[in-house]
């Protein structure tokens, strides 16, 4: 496990413990209102097999929202980051989430060709461009019509 969970896990279970003490509740008392064994709440309180369920039911236990206990600031930074190709899908459907909700592009019917050239991407991610506008179809955003062969692409009219 990542050295930074770990540290954040031992500090969750020293709160817990300490709301634990301030109360006078020994771990056993917290096992009955729980339905947790007493294994389960000390390994808790050490930092170790935590999982959100057993947490919110000692937090209930306990009488004290969960933001108290996880009142500290966090690192956020993910340990890995996205590939390339993730990072290029998710620019493109912000760009078209743009088109399809904030513009009038779509108030005209449009071919995908039309779609990437208004979105600067590549040519070769047609197919991926037709399901993401199927998507936005299947949302009841957009609708599409087809002329022969053709689909265009046009905000849904009630």
């Amino acid at each position: 496990m990542y050295k930074a969970n770990t540290d954040i896990l031992i500090e969750i279970g020293v709160r817990l413990r300490q709301r634990r003490e301030a109360l006078s509740y020994a771990k056993n008392d917290v096992a009955i209102m729980t339905g947790l064994t007493i294994n389960t709440i000390s390994a808790l309180e050490k930092g170790k097999g935590a999982s959100l369920y057993n947490f919110i039911l000692i937090c209930r236990a306990l009488a004290i929202q969960p933001k108290e206990i996880l009142g500290f600031d966090i690192d956020l930074s993910p340990l890995y980051s996205l590939p390339p190709d993730a990072k290029r899908k998710i620019e493109a459907t912000q760009k078209l989430d743009n088109l399809v909700y904030n513009s009038d592009f779509f108030n005209t019917p449009r071919r995908v060709a039309e779609v990437i050239r208004e979105l600067h991407s590549d040519k070769a991610d047609s197919n991926k461009f037709s399901v993401y506008l199927t998507g936005y179809c299947k949302e009841g955003q957009l609708e599409y019509i087809r002329e022969g062969n053709i689909k265009k692409y046009k905000k849904k009219t009630e």
